[in-house]
């Protein structure tokens, strides 16, 4: 039988309900400004605030499974925490000889690879010099490379380096003032990887106390609303950053074990670089496949170029077709173009950390007007998974009246 539709409501009602969702948006839109303009105010906090929330979105599954088989909160944490840093030293131990003899090839190959270097950027840039009317000057660039005049005859002059490197120098010294700027921001860096940790290990232990405390603040009709749009907030951001970076993990070994198969020299840490650079969606399968492509060309040619290229299409594709939709099926949904913006926006706003979090954070934000444009203005109810479960109904003491069919098989019986 199919469900009845549910009344419409009067002209009036549902124009009251717009009304106070739009103010409502318009509320939520001056508390967001107001505390993005705090941010800016206190920015210092946030890269360590970042890392400490993507570190509690990482451990804290681990913390509740083991808090689940008898562990206390505190034990469980620190057990989380010795795990996932046992992890890492232990590849970072892995992988250290595959990196250290790259690492010493590439030392010993430079120079034949600095003059390929060379070579190659003079012919490109003469070729689109010819084709299009352009006058790409790639002096400074060899001179930076330091190409040598003696192997190769088009090589700037000593002289004309010199001059170049003079010019460098001036440019460095009028921006000296930067170099005390450049050298707290290094400071912070570190700052920021040590006070992030700790503040993610109180915060995963006091967790469950936080999320309570925060629940009490909340009127005792809107309770069950509140948990469950922040039930909804933790499942998306959480399930993000924990498949983007599982995703990343799985691009890099295959983008390292593909250009290893094909002879791509350095084939580890392109791999690695790519893997890293996936973290950015949409934007770092470009510049894995562009590092192999370039990498290739100048080593051996544009034909190793362009199968380190196709390489890196097959993995994204892969990516694309059966990993990431796996692994991200339960996490934020966006529109492409959608995510493209975010990315543009968190970079121009918050540099690296805001690419990193604008993904996430524009997903809040549709997860959070979707909630409220469904409950204020179309009527519709808090998840069931939020509400209580009904009480059940005792059961009838009299028994219930047979159906016809039923009524019948007892006749044939009897008879």
């Amino acid at each position: 039988m199919a469900t009845p539709a549910p009344p419409r409501l009067p002209v009036g009602e549902r124009l009251r309900r717009v009304g106070t969702a739009a103010w409502a948006l318009i509320g939520i839109g001056i508390v967001a400004a107001a505390l993005i303009w705090g941010l800016f105010k206190i920015s210092i906090i946030f890269p360590p605030l970042v890392l400490a929330v993507l570190i509690i979105y990482l451990l804290n599954p681990v913390v509740n499974r083991l808090e689940r088989r008898g562990l206390s909160r505190v034990v469980g944490t620190v057990i989380a925490y010795v795990l996932v840093l046992g992890s890492v030293t232990i590849m970072v131990f892995a992988l250290i000889p595959v990196v250290s003899g790259q690492v010493e090839t590439f030392s010993e190959d430079w120079p034949k690879f600095r003059t390929r270097l060379v070579s190659f950027i003079d012919g490109t840039a003469e070729s689109i010099n010819d084709r299009f009317g352009t006058r790409f000057n790639t002096t400074q660039i060899d001179c930076l490379l330091g190409a040598d005049e003696t192997a190769d005859p088009q090589a700037p002059t000593e002289a004309r380096c010199d001059e170049v490197v003079a010019g460098f120098r001036d440019r460095i010294g009028a921006q000296a003032s930067r170099l005390t700027e450049i050298g707290s921001s290094v400071i912070e860096l570190l700052l920021v990887f040590i006070i992030g940790p700790l503040i993610a290990l109180y915060l995963l232990i006091d967790l469950p106390h936080l999320r309570r405390d925060s629940l009490n603040l909340i009127p005792e009709t809107h309770k069950a609303e509140f948990a469950d749009l922040a039930s909804k907030i933790g499942r998306a951001v959480g399930g993000f950053f924990r498949g983007q970076l599982l995703v990343a993990l799985i691009v890099g070994l295959l983008s390292a074990l593909g250009f290893r198969l094909v002879g791509l020299p350095f084939w580890f840490v392109i791999g690695a670089i790519a893997g890293f650079f996936n973290l950015i969606p949409l934007v770092g399968p470009f510049i894995g496949g562009g590092l192999g492509f370039l990498i290739g060309t100048v080593s051996s040619g544009v034909g190793l170029g362009l199968k380190a290229a196709l390489v890196e299409l097959i993995v994204q594709q892969v990516d694309n077709h059966f990993i990431s939709p796996q692994v991200m099926k339960r996490t934020v949904n966006l529109h492409p173009a959608t995510v493209m913006l975010s990315l543009l926006a968190g970079g121009t706003l918050g540099g690296f950390w805001g690419v990193l979090l604008a993904v996430p954070a524009v997903a809040v934000i549709k997860l959070t007007l979707s909630h409220m444009w469904a409950t204020r203005v179309l009527g519709a109810e808090v998840a069931p998974a939020s509400k209580p479960a009904p009480a059940r109904e005792p059961p009838s003491v009299v028994a219930d009246e047979p159906e016809p069919a039923a009524e019948k098989e007892v006749e044939k019986a009897h008879s």
